[in-house]
């Protein structure tokens, strides 16, 4: 009887022994189910641009003062989302914790996705959970004001995607840096005004291909819209929406009537746009200086007509898409405008004021 329990015994430990193997077996396959050498193709990596401006120089460690500061993040690319980062110096050395706005990604290593793919898993690094449940990862930081190449690997796409980085140094407190940094304006400006005199030397040169096509009217999406008005100068009210939320356009905007089709001109409350698109034709700005103004054909009245602006004020431009609503029973005389009556009060406060001053200087005049 005791050798049919040992039997047993020995059959059911045995049993135990293996199921635990293959279930160990399992588990040690299912965490290394994920191959890392997957690295998305150039078509894949689709929608990222380039960070920074040119004229930047790197800031290093050793330029900054030891601490620990919130520093801004430029990322290539929208679907590498940075809430905040936390930059940590240390003896020269510098790291930053990044604050991820989604939960897309596993892993990050510092260089490009080849280079990931080719690296063993000890170099990658893993995602951390903060007290608010929000993904981070620490990262090393080699300079400020330089793009950094940060390859992320997508947990759902299972592939790494190239990302590149740029921390930037004017967002640290002013006695945090201890070297003279650049005119970031004047850096901003100056790569606007290259990137306007290319558009236009590009313009100049596809200028006879669009003007056949603009006559053949083969895109007729850009095709203005026909007004039952003289031809002249009016005002129309007009209502922006889309983008940020935070850039408005002046309403009334002028409207010129032309051969009986409606054009608007179009003021930004920002001077950082380049360029804009209405139904993939490009518009550059009418004026250098000021406010980003542009003259663009209106295609339809009281509906939301789709345009797309170009700005450069996030450093490296970005196409931001809007709806402009042109009302077309807000349309009015020039002299009607806001504007116009706002120019008139001051024409008359300073006739007021001159005939002021020449009644006084007559009365002088006269006592003497």
């Amino acid at each position: 009887m005791k050798r049919i329990l040992y039997g047993l015994a020995g059959i059911i430990g045995a049993g135990v022994f293996w199921i635990s193997g293959i279930t160990g077996l399992a588990s040690e396959e299912g965490e290394h189910e994920i191959s890392y050498d997957q690295v998305a193709s150039e078509s894949e990596r689709a929608g990222s641009s380039e960070v920074g401006v040119e004229g930047m120089t790197p800031i290093y460690g050793t330029d900054i003062v030891d601490g620990v500061y919130e520093v801004t993040v430029e990322s290539s690319s929208s679907m590498f989302p940075i809430e905040k980062a936390e930059l940590t110096v240390e003896n020269g050395s510098m790291t930053a914790v990044l604050t991820m706005g989604g939960q897309g990604y596993l892993k990050v290593f510092p260089g490009t996705g080849v280079e990931a793919a080719a690296s063993e898993l000890s170099e990658y690094i893993d995602f951390q959970v903060n007290e608010e449940g929000k993904h981070t990862f620490t990262i090393p930081v080699e300079a400020l004001d330089q793009p950094i190449a940060c390859a992320a690997f997508s947990k759902n796409r299972e592939k790494w995607y190239d990302r590149y980085l740029l921390f930037e140094a004017e967002s640290l407190p002013e006695d945090a840096v201890l070297v003279e940094l650049p005119d970031y304006e004047a850096l901003r400006k100056a790569a606007k005004e290259k990137r306007i005199a290319a558009l236009r030397e590009e313009a100049e040169q596809e200028a006879a291909e669009e003007e056949k096509a603009q006559d053949s009217q083969e895109d007729s999406s850009v095709s203005p819209a026909l007004i039952e008005m003289e031809d002249g100068e009016y005002a129309i009210e007009v209502e922006v929406k889309g983008g940020t939320g935070r850039t408005t356009v002046s309403s009334p905007a002028g409207l010129t009537v032309r051969d009986g089709y409606a054009y608007a001109r179009i003021e930004w409350s920002s001077s950082s746009y380049d360029y804009m698109l209405v139904g993939g034709k490009k518009y550059l700005p009418l004026y250098e200086e000021g406010y980003s103004t542009f003259e663009i054909p209106i295609t339809v009245f009281n509906e939301p007509m789709e345009v797309i602006a170009d700005t450069t004020a996030m450093s490296t431009p970005h196409e931001i898409a809007y709806q402009l609503i042109f009302h077309g029973e807000g349309i009015m005389s020039k002299n009607q405008t806001p504007q116009a009556a706002a120019r008139r009060v001051v024409y008359m406060v300073f006739a007021i004021v001159l005939v002021c001053i020449l009644v006084s200087y007559w009365n002088k005049r006269r006592r003497r």
